[in-house]
């Protein structure tokens, strides 16, 4: 009984173990590529558009940039949080790309948006006119 006991507590050490370190390993990876401009559109206020390059672990992963709450200090400066929502249910564990873009109307005033909780800072490229053939997107 004992040894059924003591090896029921070993498998189930070992599941959790493995629980947990599929866990760590499902993080998405930071974005990278990160871009941020400004377009103008014919009337209206300008957008703020961010991007980035993301790799999560499985196809249910989504990402999203929210605005954070407070903000900074320094006006000049859009905090935003880069939130992830894990898949619901069992997915295959396949690296999977995904393009991160926000879009915002917004003042024109910031110079920088800062990604949290990596950290990183973006300068935002001047405000360009958005026509048919332009998406905005700085080369």
């Amino acid at each position: 009984m004992r040894s059924r006991n003591a090896l029921f507590l070993l498998m189930l050490t070992i599941l959790v173990s493995h629980m947990v370190s599929a866990q760590d390993q499902a993080q998405p990876s930071v974005g990278s590529g990160w871009k941020a401009w400004w377009t103008q559109p014919q009337s209206g206020p300008a957008i703020l558009h961010v991007s980035a390059h993301c790799e999560l672990p499985t196809p249910g992963h989504k990402v999203e940039l929210v605005p954070a709450s407070p903000q900074g200090s320094d006006a000049t400066v859009l905090v935003l949080n880069e939130t992830v929502h894990p898949p619901e249910g069992m997915v295959a564990q396949v690296i999977t790309p995904f393009e991160l873009h926000y879009r915002k109307r917004t003042r024109p005033e910031f110079k920088e948006v800062v990604i949290n909780p990596a950290g990183t800072h973006v300068p935002i490229a001047e405000a360009q006119k958005k026509s048919k053939e332009n998406t905005g997107e700085p080369k």
